[in-house]
Order: C-alpha cells, then structure tokens, then sequence
C-alpha cells in the first residue's frame, strides 16, 4: 500500500508502524511481538495494558474487570522481584499474582491434597494490586521524580522520569497475573 513518512500509511492496517514519539527515546524500537497476532486465541479477554503513574482505584477496578482479572480472588500466591538493570530490562518491580489451581495444573508445585487445603490470602487480588501501585507510588514519587532520575543516570540528564505501571494477563483461565512498575523517559 506504500509508506507514509515514517511508515506505514495509516490506512495500512496489515501493518504496524513505528509509533509516535521522541525518536532519541526508547519509544521508536523496535516492537518484538504483532497486536493482533499476540491476543489468545483461547481466552476472550486479557492483554498487556501500560498505565499511567496515578491510575484512579475506579478505573482500575475497571480495566481489571474489562480484562477478566477476578478483583475479589484470594487464592494465590505472590512473586516480587526487583530489576537489577531496569533501563535494560524495562521495570523496577514487578508482582506476579499466581492462583492456586495455576500452581496445580501449570506449574505441578501443589499436591491435590495441598490445593485443597491452600490459605486464602487477606489481600483480594485487586487489592494487592491497588496496594502494589501505592507502594510503588511512595517508594518513587509520582509526577517528575528525582528518585527515579538517580536510578537512571545520564538517560535523567537527557530525558524527565516519571513513574507509570504495566498490568499483564498471563494466562486468563488459570490466573496469572502481572503488575509492573516501570520509568516513563519523557
């Protein structure tokens, strides 16, 4: 269909160009997966959504909902872990929320005797992710933060961090989610 002048024209949508933005930043690399080849042809809901460093509890609760993530679930177990290089590896931290019959079915680490008996956590599932973002808004400061301009070195004297978050569905049936912190390079 020819190309525009940084890519695909936009009525081209078999393809997918290069996104707006500061071509200096990391903005204009290129993308490792396809949109619409990348949605789960098994589950009817899920994705990958990149939220801003103060999301509204409203609109979270919604866009849990919308992408089929149980809010009111207690039966999971929680993963965190810290990037050692997050310009490289494109986090701060991250949680990865595993619910009991994943760690059954997906991972074989529950016996059917243990998943009977799993405890139920006092966080539900949208709670803990509502507390993750808080927690993550008050170690780094939200707006323009000089926090995380330090863990980003010579990027911070180039570019203005901001904090900002990435909420993944990694297996809707079996319920696997992530939530991410990250840098938004402005």
């Amino acid at each position: 269909m020819g190309r525009g002048r940084i890519g695909p024209v936009p009525a081209d949508l078999g393809e997918f160009g290069l996104p707006p933005g500061n071509p200096d930043l990391f903005s204009l690399t290129a993308h490792h997966s396809h949109p619409l080849l990348d949605a789960a042809m098994t589950e009817h809901s899920g994705g990958t959504l990149y939220l801003d460093g103060e999301p509204d509890a409203e609109d979270l609760a919604a866009a849990l909902r919308l992408v089929g993530v149980p809010a009111d679930a207690t039966d999971y177990a929680a993963f965190l872990s810290d990037a050692k290089k997050p310009a490289g590896e494109r986090y701060l931290r991250q949680l990865r929320i595993v619910r009991r019959v994943a760690l059954a079915a997906l991972y074989d680490v529950l016996s059917e005797a243990e998943l009977r008996s799993f405890p139920r956590q006092p966080l539900m599932v949208g709670a803990l992710i509502g507390k993750f973002i808080e927690t993550e808004q008050q170690r780094w400061r939200t707006g323009l933060s000089p926090t995380l301009g330090k863990r980003f070195g010579s990027l911070a004297r180039r570019f203005r961090p901001k904090l900002a978050f990435g909420l993944m569905i990694e297996n809707g049936f079996y319920g696997v989610y992530r939530v991410w912190s990250r840098a938004w390079l402005r």
